[in-house]
């Protein structure tokens, strides 16, 4: 296996050159440039990446903490995060804690022990002062944990005024506004209780419940269905996109006609929205930028740059379907 000598030596350079080329540190004209990468490509030579982190201090890894990345929302935010630490030169361990708070703490003790660069959170199931006391660059989505932990998240504000204004201009009688945050300190709690208060100012109930995280994607059907059962009167649902579409479905099999007779805002915006029937009325997130932002802000981070505390991307809107 060739080796970093014999790189320098086809290129006739310094080994130091070689290395200098390799890792982007002082001033090598384009033509060394050329040739040490030139002889890199013909000897087939692959770079030490071990030598490489410990010239950087740096492994190159970050850790995506989350509870199930079967879920609709996180399987795409898994996917836009792990492009965005690719295009910043990074790697990515992906960690589903199920809820667990053992298993979430095991994960932060292997991730410290194989020294990642950083944390990215989607999910809160351990105390605030154990994440707070981690000597880890650490960024959150869509939580607040503490005070040296900032969060991205989406304008829900206004994504839950949104949805409100949908749902009342379709002329809902009763919603069903169904949570399905893990935490009160969750700013996406926000949108709820905007259509809480909005439903009230016009004078239509909302029905307020909170969905079990915990619970299993093959039991969604049998716990919408539940719901129908305890809530016969209600004519109409805002929760995020997975819970909605099982609740339109659950409405058709009960043959109730959409939007006639039964009503649905959805939450996300995730590919799911757009791929079932009827094509859901949805308030989407700026997914890929909230990406963008969390990684950004965890590589500022880890540069011992200053950031802020909380992100709000503003850049929310509705989808107007078939379910309103």
């Amino acid at each position: 296996m060739p080796g970093i000598r014999d790189v320098a030596e086809l290129a006739g350079v310094s080994v130091t050159t070689v290395s200098r080329a390799l890792n982007g540190k002082g001033y090598i004209s384009k033509e060394t440039y050329e040739k040490v990468f030139a002889a890199i490509e013909q000897l087939d030579y692959i770079p030490n990446q071990l030598a490489r982190n410990l010239y950087h201090q740096r492994s190159f890894y970050v850790s995506l903490i989350l509870s199930d990345s079967a879920n609709p929302f996180w399987a795409e935010m898994t996917r836009y995060i792990e492009m965005e630490l690719h295009r910043h030169g990074y790697k990515m361990f992906l960690c589903n804690t199920s809820e667990s708070a053992g298993q979430e703490r095991e994960y932060i003790r292997m991730m410290r022990q194989n020294m990642v660069d950083g944390m990215i959170l989607g999910t809160y199931m351990l105390e605030p002062e154990e994440y707070g006391s981690l000597a880890l660059p650490i960024v959150a989505l869509d939580l607040r944990i503490a005070d040296n932990i900032p969060t991205v998240y989406s304008d829900h504000a206004k994504g839950g005024m949104l949805a409100a204004q949908e749902l009342i201009r379709s002329g809902c009688s009763c919603v069903l506004n169904v949570e399905a945050a893990m935490t009160e300190k969750s700013p996406s709690v926000l949108r709820h209780r905007i259509v809480e208060r909005e439903l009230a100012a016009h004078g239509i109930r909302c029905i307020t419940c909170t969905w079990d995280s915990t619970e299993q994607l093959e039991d969604y059907p049998s716990i919408i269905n539940r719901m129908f059962d305890a809530h016969p009167e209600i004519d109409s649902i805002f929760s995020e996109d997975l819970i909605v579409i099982h609740a339109v479905k659950c409405a058709q099999e009960r043959g109730l006609r959409i939007p006639e007779d039964f009503k649905a805002v959805a939450y996300g915006g995730t590919f799911l929205a757009n791929t079932c029937y009827p094509a859901l009325t949805y308030v989407t997130q700026p997914l890929a930028k909230l990406a963008q932002a969390l990684v950004q802000t965890l590589m500022d981070k880890i540069d011992g740059k200053a950031v802020r505390q909380e992100q709000i991307l503003s850049d929310i809107t509705l989808v107007r379907g078939k379910t309103t």
